[in-house]
């Protein structure tokens, strides 16, 4: 999903430095794609950031030094020597954010006026807590609107822990990544999280489960929705499972122990009985059941998973809230069940793999083939190197869509171990009533297979009536995004394809003001934001902003810029029959050590429902 105008500002609202904010800008293009055309292999899956303990641990301990010190080249570590201690926080987390907000080395100097002018105004994105005192520190010394993800330590007794401190975690209001020193921890601590939206629970640390069950008359905070769980093996994190039993948490997320020898099993079983769960996801995990009566009234509507040879598909049936199911298929086996479910939605991968350059993943055994059902699917397979490699089906006002992902090799290169190139072929089979008909997009366009190549039925063009979307693939070193789009025609009453839709850098539908916006990276200091109407059966760009720092040569000879000072450039091209009508500019000066001053444009950039707003 693309970051929003106004996330992105929010993510780079602090930049009092050249290269902090270079870095943080390059951070924030990670997220929402680049350009180029290089074809990268997967969507890139983002992961909360782990920081070491040398990275925000409490600063141990500095022995006086007899060195002689340069006025202009004075460490941290030698102010605290030279009575800084109460202003120069104890905290090489803190120290360090206080470097980087000036921009400066650690042997540069940094005066007691600069460190007490900061506090509080440190931005933070990803910090790692391991006790209440830095907490309580971390409070004092960081704006916390800043802070995106935080990582939180608990022991199994809590004694690092002052109850105000643990009170203070309901200021966490974003994603918050629980974890612990020992193989525990009381779960009375994840009662204190009532403000956090997500929690990844023990993402780095060989945590079986948690201890205790919750105090008399707390639960589970209501807000979570979203819960993940790192390092599974069959029969981890029991008593926490049951522990969400109660709670709200609509989505849940298992990732395996990469250190297993042998792939991991997820039991449904163990989850039937969380009443608000929705959305199970098994990452690299297969599907097991133990007892089919178990799923009765489960309202599971979808589900991920690996569905191998011992995978009882009878959760097909009894999951009656069941709505899709995502799947890789590792073993050759009876998928009937799959298809007789009216309605079901569908995305199977028959890949074994599909990611990593090594041999044994290219060719014929990279593949699960299932004669029967493609036989089922009525799939024409022409020949006998050509394979399955993802099937989905989806339904909509009572049309059926099918797409088809097939890979074929030359048979020079039929070897299993063998390296060489495929050739992919994308299609789509409509089914409306007696009425059927294949899809394709044009042979020119670019389509890169693997993970992720969702098809969805979704209004494009606002006119009422839901079109077909198919994602072509995520291209150059940044995952730039591309879609194809077939539009409903009501002449013809069949879907017909749109290229200037599939022209479209990462597209985001904004079903609400009947538009569409686009995002991309131009480098690593500058990106571009665009807005698209469909108009006369065409999407056509509307309006286009770019954000970028300026070198010396480009900044305008009217425009006052101290010395050593930065300037940022927001230029708005309004359109006109495809060419730039009208052009408008707004700067920035940034001077090292003081306030930025923001044009007054800048505001309705990011401004809530503004026209380069969020817009949802």
């Amino acid at each position: 999903m693309n970051l929003t105008l106004k996330q992105i500002f929010r993510m780079e609202s602090v930049r009092n430095c050249q290269k902090y904010r270079i870095v943080t800008i390059a951070l924030a293009a990670c997220l929402f794609g680049g350009c180029g055309q290089a074809p990268c292999e997967a969507e890139a899956e983002m992961e909360p950031e782990i920081v070491t303990e040398e990275e925000s641990g409490i600063a141990k301990e500095i022995e006086p030094t007899e060195e002689s010190v340069d006025d202009e080249k004075i460490s941290g570590e030698e102010f605290v020597d030279k009575g800084l201690e109460e202003v120069f926080p104890a905290n090489d987390s803190i120290r360090d954010s206080i470097y980087r907000y000036y921009g400066r080395e650690e042997q540069e100097k940094i005066s007691e006026e600069e460190i007490a002018a900061v506090k509080g105004k440190l931005p933070g994105y990803f910090l790692t807590v391991r006790n209440g005192e830095e907490f309580a520190l971390m409070r004092e010394w960081y704006d916390w609107d800043t802070v995106q993800n935080v990582h939180v330590y608990f022991s199994e007794d809590l004694q690092e822990w002052r109850e105000e401190d643990l009170q203070a975690l309901k200021m966490l209001d974003d994603t918050v990544c629980v974890e612990s020193e020992s193989e525990t921890f009381p779960a009375r601590a994840l009662t204190y999280l009532t403000g956090a939206k997500d929690v990844y629970l023990f993402t780095n640390t060989d945590v079986s489960d948690v201890t205790g069950t919750l105090p008399k008359g707390a639960c589970f905070p209501g807000q979570i929705k979203s819960v993940a769980l790192y390092g599974y093996r069959e029969g981890k994190y029991a008593e926490l499972l049951r522990l969400l039993e109660d709670s709200q948490v609509e989505t849940l997320t298992i990732r395996p122990d990469a250190e297993a020898e042998s792939s991991q099993r997820f039991w449904l079983d163990d989850v039937t009985q969380i009443n608000a769960l929705k959305e199970l996801i098994l990452e690299n995990i297969t599907i097991g059941v133990r007892e089919e009566t178990s799923l009765d009234g489960c309202g599971i509507a979808q589900i991920e998973g690996f569905i191998d040879q011992d995978t009882d598909l009878c959760f097909v049936e009894r999951l009656t809230q069941l709505q899709e199911v995502t799947s890789r298929i590792v073993d050759e086996r009876d998928l009937s069940p799959l298809l007789q479910r009216k309605g079901l939605s569908l995305y199977l991968e028959f890949y074994k793999k599909t990611s990593g350059f090594e041999e044994e993943d290219y060719g014929a055994s990279n593949f699960t083939v299932c004669p029967a059902f493609n036989k089922m699917v009525s799939l024409p397979l022409e020949e006998d190197n050509q394979f399955l490699g993802i099937y989905q089906r989806r339904e909509d006002q009572g049309r059926m869509a099918e797409c088809f992902v097939t890979e074929q090799y030359p048979e020079s290169s039929a070897g299993e171990g063998e390296l060489y190139l495929a050739d992919t072929d994308p299609w789509i089979r409509v089914t409306d009533g007696s009425d059927v008909y294949e899809l394709r997009p044009g042979e020119e366009l670019a389509f890169e297979a693997g993970i992720r190549n969702r098809m969805r039925f979704e209004d494009i063009n606002f006119d009422g009536v839901k079109d077909i979307v198919l994602v072509a693939g995520y291209f150059g070193n940044q995952g730039l995004c591309y879609e194809f789009g077939w539009i409903w025609d009501q002449k013809s009453g069949r879907y017909a394809f749109s290229p200037t839709y599939s022209m479209i850098d990462n597209p985001s539908i904004d079903s609400k003001h009947q538009l569409v916006r686009s995002s991309w990276r131009n480098w690593a200091a500058s990106h571009s934001w665009a807005i698209y109407r469909y108009v006369d059966g065409e999407f056509v760009m509307q309006s286009r902003l770019t954000e970028e720092i300026l070198f010396e040569e480009d900044i305008p000879a009217d425009l006052e810029v101290p010395e050593d000072a930065e300037v940022w450039r927001w230029q708005e091209e309004i359109m006109e029959n495809g060419e730039v009508a009208e052009v408008r500019n707004s700067y920035a000066v940034s001077v090292e050590g003081e306030e930025n001053v923001y044009p007054e444009a800048y505001e309705t950039y990011y401004e809530e429902d503004s026209y380069w707003g969020e817009g949802y």
